[in-house]
């Protein structure tokens, strides 16, 4: 007897898969305002999904492909009857590849929400011919000129609309190879939060120091996961949060970051989960709940009891990159806070130390390190130089 219901075969060409993709929106109740003009090639293809991203408000998207197993019994009947009941000798399980595009959408969170941001995500996904998966990750790659930073190779950037000089949406496009092909992820990132997360050598830093703080962050520098907690210092109002999301800004793909954060800026949806903390969640909650995760690096906004920063410090010996804001006059007070919170513990952190010009609303910062004195029975807190 054969299968009544055979499985459908998936769209294998660009036309197909764009059709049907916005047939899944529609659906979704996601169709662009603007429908771009059907893409004949693996090339138009990749052009048109940023255009329909950016167009139905898509928070991210991603073109993927993985391996998947097909249950023999499934189609048993398909070439007849002819199994012996409970003495037919069962087939093993066949491979298969499975391939789809898939844009994500993030409802808002509400202005009083506690706790994980943007987690509410609503998927829309179109299956996908494996066929076609390769050569529109190459189409990808090259629509969004990948490793034109040589910092970041496998990162690729697209704008919309495209050539403008402030535009409206900045796609931040990361690769990852594997034997299937090339997995995409594009983030959409709006020009609110382009000015939120800015990049770290856009801030009022020394350019030497700007660049060792950039590189620090984005090669992650084994230095942050042997106990050396970064302290962003200053009095309220000096930038201090807007450092800590530009370090965030920094980071590489592919690694496991956690926030806490009083005030969010900038939405969501990016690779760092962020959990907003209040009186009903506190930062000492949240972080413990991290370390419980296990994450690679720990962020926190604002450390305000010892007991935070204890738990932050501890973090850091155990081998998770650490940085926090914390309010303190001087780099030393801010070194004073730590030492105080983990009492006969030698800790060598580095410091961005944040003022504000009052009478001229200037801002400024410097970078500091702990050394240890001459006689070596102690440590104190220089201006950083640059490595010899």
């Amino acid at each position: 007897m054969k299968n009544p219901n055979p499985k459908p075969s998936l769209p294998s060409t660009p036309q197909a898969v764009f059709a049907s993709l916005l047939t899944q929106l529609g659906e979704a109740g996601r169709k662009p305002a603007r429908v771009p003009a059907s893409p004949t090639t693996p090339e138009a293809l990749a052009a048109a999904l940023f255009e329909v991203a950016a167009g139905t408000g898509a928070a991210l998207f991603s073109v993927w492909a993985a391996e998947d197993y097909d249950d023999a019994s499934e189609d048993g009947d398909e070439a007849g009857d002819t199994g012996n009941g409970d003495d037919a000798e069962a087939e093993p399980a066949r491979m298969r590849i499975n391939a789809g595009i898939t844009l994500f959408f993030i409802g808002e969170d509400s202005p009083d929400r506690v706790g994980l941001l943007g987690s509410e995500r609503v998927p829309v996904r179109q299956a996908i011919d494996y066929a076609l998966y390769r050569p529109l990750g190459q189409a990808l790659v090259a629509h969004a000129k990948r490793g034109a930073d040589p910092r970041l190779p496998d990162r690729g950037s697209v704008s919309f609309p495209a050539g403008s000089a402030d535009p409206e949406l900045m796609f931040r496009v990361s690769f990852r190879e594997d034997a299937l092909g090339t997995w995409t992820t594009a983030l959409a990132r709006s020009r609110e939060t382009r000015q939120a997360f800015p990049s770290i050598t856009s801030l009022p830093l020394a350019d030497d120091a700007g660049a060792f703080l950039e590189t620090y962050f984005r090669e992650l520098n084994k230095a942050l996961f042997n106990g050396q907690v970064v302290l962003l210092t200053g009095a309220s109002g000096t930038g201090r949060s807007t450092t800590l999301r530009a370090l965030m800004d920094a980071l590489p793909d592919n690694v496991h970051a956690l926030a806490a954060v009083e005030e969010p800026k900038g939405g969501t949806g990016g690779a760092i989960g962020m959990v907003r903390v209040g009186p009903e969640l506190t930062v000492a909650q949240a972080l413990r709940s991290f370390l419980r995760q296990d994450p690679d690096l720990l962020f926190a906004d604002e450390v305000r009891t010892l007991a935070d920063l204890e738990l932050l410090c501890n973090g850091a010996l155990t081998g998770h990159g650490t940085a926090c804001v914390l309010e303190a006059k001087t780099p030393e007070d801010g070194y004073a806070w730590m030492t105080e919170s983990l009492p006969g513990i030698p800790m060598m952190p580095l410091i961005v130390h944040h003022t504000r010009d009052a009478a001229t609303g200037t801002f400024a910062m410097t970078l500091h390190e702990a050394k240890p004195t001459e006689d070596g029975g102690a440590l104190r807190i220089v201006p950083w130089t640059p490595p010899a």
